[in-house]
C-alpha cells in the first residue's frame, strides 16, 4: 500500500481550503508516509490565505514512480476546522483522503492517508523549503530488531523463488535444504525479534507492526490468550495518534487476523465485538460483511452459538446483496459478440491462459476482461483457463498444478512471465499488465485485438473427447488426429471449475474457468503418432482432500490465508484438452467439453 501511495502521490493542483476558527495554517507543509522504519516525503503543499480563503498548491513532488503522462492528483474539499485537517485527492479514478489533527505546538499533523478501506499512517510537518533533495525525501527511523525480523521472515520466500528459477538439480537440492533451515530459523527467531521490538521500541511505529505480526503468528507462533490481549492494547495505543479512521482500520485488521485462530478465540470475539459495535447504516455493505465475517468465524471458534444465528442471518443478507450488486455492475461495460470467422475453413481454437491472484489489486482489470470474453466467444472458438498463484499473497484457489504451469512458462518465456496478471495466448505471453476496474474495458479490447486474428488460422490437429462423471469419479478420453510426425508435442488435460465465489484482497467476488487439476500430470501425455488416444481419471473426493492438504501445509509452512474460506464445491466442472509444442510453447489446438457429454469435433 505504501508503495502505491508513493507512486501516485502527489501532484496536487491548486485548490481552495476552508478554515473555521482554527490556528493559522499558512505556509509550506511536507506530506509524509509513515512506515515502521522510515518516513517518506510525498509532497510539499503550500497553504496561503487569499481574500480571506485558505488555498493550497503543491510546490514540490518527488518524481519517483511518476510516469510522464500520469494524470495529476487533484485536491478537493480541503478544510482546517479547529485542529482537524482534511482533504481528498483524486488521480484518474483513484481517490485517497487525508484526515489528521494538528498538534498543540503546531509542528505536525498526525493522521492517515489513503483509501477509506485501508488508510496508512501519515503526517504533515511545516517547512520553510520549497524543494527537497533525494536524501531529504527519506528520513530513516532505525529499528534493528524489526529489520532483522523482516529479513528472517522473508528469507524462505526468496530462497523458494531461487529454487523455482534454478535449473541445476544439485543446486536445487542445496537451496531446498536452505529453505528448511530458514523456515526453522524464522519460526524460532522472528517472534523473539518482534517481542524485542515491543520491549525496546514500544513508542515507535515499528511497535505497531511488530504487534500485528505477532497476532498473525497467533497461537502457532506461541502467542497466548493473555499476550493477545496485551498486543491488542498496544495496537490501540499506537493507532490512536493517527486518528479514528486509522484506529478503525486497526480494529478490522485485528479482528480479521484473530478470527482464523481457534487458540485465541476469546481475544478474537472481543476484537470483533469492539469493531462490530461501531457499525452504522452509513458503513458500506462491503465493510459490514468484512467485519461480520470475522465476527462469525470468531464466534464459531469460541463455540458461542447463541449469538451466531443472529449475526449469520445479517451477514447472509448483506452478502447476497453484494453478490447482486456485483453481478449487475461487473463488467462495467457491455462486451461485444463475436459472430463468425471470416475464413470458413479456419479451425484453430484460441487458448487464453490468465495467471492471476485473488490478493492482486492490479489483476482486477485483467480478471474482469477475461470474464467478459466468456460473453463474447463460444468455447468452440476460445478456451479460457485461469490459474491462481500466491502472488502477491496467499490465494485459496491456488494449487500445485497452477504453480507448475506458472513454472513451465517461466522457463519457456521468462521475459514475458514476471508477475500477475500475465496473459498467454496460444502459448505466447502477450498483453501483460492489468490495472483497476476502470481499465477493464481497455484490457478486454486489447485481448480481442489479439484473439480475433488468431481465429482466422487453421491447423491439421483435431481433438475429440468425452468426460463422464459417476459420483466423484470422472473418466476422460481424448483422441488426437493430424499431429503428423512433429516431435515434442504434448496433450494436456485440464479440469476447470466454471464459477467460484471467493472474495480476496482485490474484492472480486466471482472467478471463472479456474484450473483445479491436470489429470495425467502437468507434463502431459507425449504424442508420438499422427493419431492417438489418451485416457485420464479424476477422483473429485480425493482432489478435495489433496487441495485441502496442500492449502493447510502452505499456511503452516509459509503464510496464513486472509480468510478461512476454502471453496471446494467442485459442482460445475469442465474438461479442457490442448495440444502443445513443448519446444516452443505454442498451443496448436484445444477443445472444451462438458462432463457427461461428448465434445464436438474441431472443424
Amino acid at each position: 500500500m505504501l508503495r502505491s501511495l508513493l507512486t501516485t502521490a502527489v501532484l496536487l493542483t491548486a485548490a481552495s481550503l476552508t478554515r473555521a476558527d482554527g490556528p493559522a495554517f499558512d505556509g509550506n507543509w511536507i506530506l509524509w508516509g509513515v512506515t515502521p522504519t522510515a518516513e517518506s516525503a510525498l509532497a510539499i503543499v503550500k497553504a496561503e490565505t487569499k481574500d480571506g480563503k485558505l488555498t493550497g498548491s503543491v510546490v514540490f513532488a518527488p518524481p519517483r514512480g511518476q510516469a510522464a503522462n500520469a494524470p495529476k492528483l487533484e485536491v478537493r474539499d480541503l478544510a482546517v476546522k479547529g485542529k482537524d485537517v482534511s482533504f481528498a485527492t483524486r488521480q484518474g479514478a483513484v481517490e485517497y483522503a487525508f484526515t489528521g489533527t494538528l498538534a498543540a505546538d503546531g509542528k505536525e499533523v498526525l493522521g492517515s492517508y489513503g483509501p477509506d478501506a485501508r488508510p496508512q499512517r501519515a503526517k504533515l510537518t511545516p517547512t520553510d523549503k520549497d524543494t527537497l533533495t533525494r536524501e531529504e525525501q527519506l528520513v530513516r527511523k532505525p529499528a534493528e530488531a524489526y529489520t532483522k525480523a523482516i529479513t528472517a521472515q522473508n528469507r524462505p520466500f526468496i530462497l523458494q523463488i531461487q529454487v523455482r528459477q534454478e535449473k541445476d538439480e544439485d543446486k536445487k537440492k542445496e537451496l531446498t535444504e536452505q529453505i528448511k533451515a530458514a523456515r526453522k530459523d524464522a519460526e524460532t527467531e522472528v517472534p523473539k525479534l518482534y517481542r524485542q521490538v515491543l520491549a525496546d521500541a514500544a513508542t515507535t511505529p515499528a511497535a505497531y507492526d511488530a504487534a500485528l505480526a505477532l497476532l498473525r503468528a497467533g497461537s502457532k507462533g506461541g502467542v497466548t490468550a493473555d499476550e493477545a490481549t496485551k498486543l491488542l492494547a498496544v495496537l490501540d495505543k499506537q493507532a490512536a495518534p493517527y486518528g479514528p479512521r486509522f484506529v478503525r482500520t486497526t480494529l478490522v485488521q485485528s479482528a480479521d487476523t484473530l478470527s482464523h485462530d481457534k487458540g485465541l478465540a476469546a481475544a478474537a470475539v472481543a476484537a470483533s465485538e469492539k469493531i462490530t459495535a461501531t457499525l452504522t447504516d452509513a458503513d458500506t455493505a462491503a465493510f459490514q460483511v468484512q467485519v461480520l465475517s470475522a465476527y462469525v468465524a470468531a464466534l464459531e471458534n469460541a463455540g458461542q452459538t447463541a449469538k451466531l444465528k443472529e449475526v449469520n442471518a445479517k451477514l447472509t443478507k448483506l452478502d447476497a446483496m453484494l453478490d447482486r450488486e456485483y453481478l449487475e455492475s461487473v463488467p462495467p461495460f457491455r462486451p461485444g459478440t463475436f459472430t463468425a470467422r471470416k475464413d470458413k475453413a479456419a479451425n484453430r481454437v484460441v487458448v487464453l491462459e490468465l495467471f492471476t491472484g485473488a490478493q492482486c489489486p492490479p489483476c482486477v482489470a485483467a480478471d474482469v476482461a477475461f470474464d467478459a470474453l466468456e460473453k463474447t466467444y463460444k468455447p468452440t472458438d476460445v478456451v479460457l483457463l485461469q490459474y491462481h498463484e500466491h502472488i502477491p499473497g496467499p490465494d485459496a484457489l491456488t494449487n500445485p498444478d497452477t504453480v507448475a504451469r506458472w513454472d513451465y512458462y517461466r522457463e519457456l518465456a521468462p521475459e514475458g512471465v514476471r508477475g500477475t496478471p500475465t496473459t498467454v495466448f496460444n502459448g505466447k505471453p502477450q498483453a501483460g499488465g492489468g490495472g483497476g476496474m476502470p481499465n477493464a474495458e481497455k484490457k478486454y479490447q486489447q485481448y480481442r485485438d489479439i484473439i480475433d486474428p488468431l481465429l482466422e488460422e487453421s491447423t491439421p490437429v483435431a481433438l475429440k473427447g468425452s468426460a463422464t462423471r459417476t459420483g466423484d469419479q470422472i473418466a476422460v478420453t481424448v483422441n488426437v488426429t493430424g499431429a503428423g510426425e512433429k516431435k515434442g508435442l504434448k496433450l494436456r488435460v485440464v479440469v476447470v471449475e466454471e464459477n467460484i465465489k471467493y472474495v480476496g484482497g482485490n474484492k472480486l467476488r466471482f472467478h471463472h474457468h479456474v484450473v483445479r487439476a491436470t489429470p495425467g500430470g502437468t507434463d502431459g501425455f507425449a504424442i508420438k503418432e499422427a493419431s492417438s488416444s489418451h485416457t485420464a481419471k479424476v477422483d473429485v473426493g480425493q482432489l478435495r482432500k489433496d487441495l485441502t492438504k496442500y492449502l493447510d501445509k502452505y499456511e503452516a509452512d509459509q503464510r496464513p490465508f486472509p480468510t478461512t474460506a476454502r471453496p471446494l464445491d467442485m459442482a460445475h466442472l469442465k474438461v479442457v484438452a490442448l495440444v502443445q509444442d513443448d519446444k516452443t510453447g505454442e498451443i496448436l489446438q484445444a477443445a472444451q467439453f462438458d462432463i457427461g457429454e461428448k465434445s464436438a469435433a474441431n472443424r
